[in-house]
């Protein structure tokens, strides 16, 4: 099985904390469009003939597109790919974009699972945040989307805000919850290079929160959402059962995919590659025929630190009896080294052939994959 991603790299403004590869500047969208679908013609033989279970919009802000594009987009994939039945197609959304017109002609081309990065329900933190909508059309949302056909809908939620509290924190979460959507990603708030937290940061007027709130909000989330019959399936993600995402468990689970547009990444289990991050740069290469991406063929040590990095990441953690047939025994005895001493220090536990991150580990789940990496 296999996925299908495609970058829409266009936003109307930046996001403080966001280093995804994005512009502001909506007019090369139509030349993108036209791009993506050459290139999907162009590599519909790299996955060979996996069949496609997941399709995946993701940005920038996809909800920019034109119905349209989108209709453009997934025609050409259609025409090239075989999907399998009932293949997740999911496109990112900023709830300024949605209305109930847009929503019920999304889901007439075949969108058929929308991700909302609603982010937060407290106006000051989106504020903050640099986001473009406030909470007060949010519910509204969501009920447009259910009536426009949508039965699977995820939501986006950043904990971890300057200033903020648990209290607040607690209020979006019950107010995410009581929308009534399949599946929340909850990301903790990072400081990437590059973006305008950072700046603000390197210049001494930007305040990270306290470790001691950040592990509040993130026990809360686990917690609540628990309580709420989320399952935590990976570190950010949490799932109503039947409700994993596709696109996002590709990414642990080995499977292939193919990136398409600037910037995308793809896999096809021997190398990855990933396009150029300029859309100038990619649209005139991939028009011209000539090479418009970077390639990494993978040897043994990046195929085993992938999946300790992947595996780790999941509720399931990494199997031992995986990694004894696949690799050589040099990275058994390697990885056991690390394990007994995160067993003492409460970092994982081993559950049969699996090693898996506690809440603890999960919290310090950086320096527990990057200490197992055979480098």
């Amino acid at each position: 099985m296999a996925g299908i991603y495609l970058h829409i790299p266009f936003c109307k403004s930046k996001c403080n904390y966001c280093d995804f590869y994005s512009v502001i500047d909506l007019k090369s969208m139509d030349q993108l469009v036209d791009s993506e679908t050459l290139e999907l013609n162009i590599r519909k033989q790299y996955i060979e003939n996996e069949g496609i279970t997941s399709i995946y919009f993701g940005g920038g802000t996809p909800s920019l597109l034109s119905i349209s594009h989108i209709d453009k987009l997934l025609c050409c994939i259609r025409n090239n790919f075989l999907l399998k039945e009932n293949c997740e197609i999911t496109l990112e959304a900023n709830p300024e974009d949605l209305n109930l017109e847009y929503l019920t002609n999304l889901y007439k081309v075949g969108i058929n699972r929308l991700s909302i990065g609603i982010q937060s329900f407290n106006n000051n933190e989106l504020k903050f945040l640099g986001r473009r909508h406030d909470n007060r059309k949010l519910e509204s949302i969501v009920f447009w989307a259910r009536n426009s056909g949508f039965s699977n809908i995820s939501i986006d939620l950043i904990y971890g805000i300057s200033n903020s509290t648990k209290q607040n924190y607690f209020n979006t979460l019950e107010n995410v919850v009581k929308l009534g959507v399949q599946h929340i990603s909850a990301y903790s708030l990072t400081i990437e290079k590059g973006t305008y937290f950072y700046k603000a940061k390197r210049k001494n007027i930007f305040n990270e929160i306290s470790e001691e709130s950040l592990e509040n909000q993130f026990n809360t989330t686990i917690d609540f959402l628990e309580e709420n019959s989320f399952l935590q399936y990976e570190i950010s993600n949490f799932a109503l059962n039947g409700y994993k995402s596709r696109h996002n468990s590709s990414y642990w689970d080995n499977s292939l995919y193919l990136g398409i547009g600037p910037s995308a990444h793809s896999y096809n289990g021997i190398s990855r590659q990933w396009n150029y991050k300029n859309i100038a740069k990619y649209c005139l290469n991939v028009k011209n025929n000539n090479k418009y991406f970077e390639i990494e063929i993978l040897n043994d040590n990046d195929k085993f630190n992938e999946y300790v990095l992947t595996g780790f990441r999941t509720a399931i953690g990494i199997s031992l009896d995986y990694i004894h047939t696949e690799f050589h025994e040099k990275y058994c005895e390697h990885l056991n080294i690390y394990i007994n001493k995160f067993v003492i220090d409460h970092l994982v536990i081993v559950e049969g052939d699996r090693v898996i991150l506690t809440r603890k580990g999960i919290l310090m789940s950086d320096f527990v994959i990057s200490s197992c990496f055979y480098l």
